[in-house]
């Protein structure tokens, strides 16, 4: 079952070692609304890194936060680039910025997993006939510098989701895909929408703020 589940490790981040021997079903997040953010004058390339990042997870830690932090960023900016807002990004160690792009990304926040330590362990005890659930809290933060103009904006999003793991959710692996994807592209419309607003993807570094 294992290998069964390889396909939801990079896509549910924070969710590896859950995923790794039983099957997940992931719900999409109901915070945040969907939203149309206006076109960007010009399709910039992106630089992305991580900074103060913290991942957490009840009842057993088996990925890093930078993994986690690398991944959320690699979805949110393909979500980007797949909008149209970006032309291509590129991810980079900390404080590895080559100042080459357009524009450097620096993710920040914490994403914390909450769940029942006892229905882990009586899942794993069960093979995964036993079922639990994580609940996912992501706090995230973007920091954009403009490199030409040497201008920083900064955006924030809050969002929450529901996975329930069990050995019989295997046929619902592409549901769980697609509904963690669409739920990190949402966060990404949130976090482009709030930077664009403040002036920043304009063709001139004067541009003014929209109200």
């Amino acid at each position: 079952m294992k290998n069964n589940c390889r396909p939801l490790f990079r896509l549910v981040a924070g969710l590896a070692s859950l995923c790794a021997s039983g099957c997940a079903y992931t719900t999409v997040g109901s915070k945040l609304g969907p939203i149309t953010p206006p076109r960007p004058d010009f399709q910039p390339s992106v630089e992305h890194t991580v900074g103060d990042f913290s991942f957490t997870l009840e009842g057993g830690k088996m990925v890093t936060s930078n993994f986690v932090g690398r991944t959320l960023n690699e979805s949110i900016m393909g979500s980007w680039k797949d909008h149209g807002y970006i032309r291509d990004a590129k991810s980079v160690e900390s404080g590895a910025f080559s100042g080459k792009a357009d524009y450097q990304v620096t993710l920040s926040g914490s994403q914390y997993g909450e769940s029942s330590v006892a229905m882990q362990l009586l899942c794993g005890l069960t093979l995964f006939l036993v079922p639990y659930t994580v609940t996912q809290s992501y706090d995230i933060q973007y920091t954009l510098q403009d490199v030409a103009a040497a201008k920083t904006y900064s955006a924030s999003v809050q969002e929450s989701n529901k996975t329930y793991v069990e050995l019989f959710l295997l046929v619902t692996l592409p549901f769980a895909a697609r509904n963690q994807n669409a739920m990190l592209a949402r966060m990404g419309d949130h976090l482009y929408d709030q930077l664009y607003r403040q002036g920043a993807f304009r063709r001139t570094a004067a541009a003014a703020a929209l109200p």
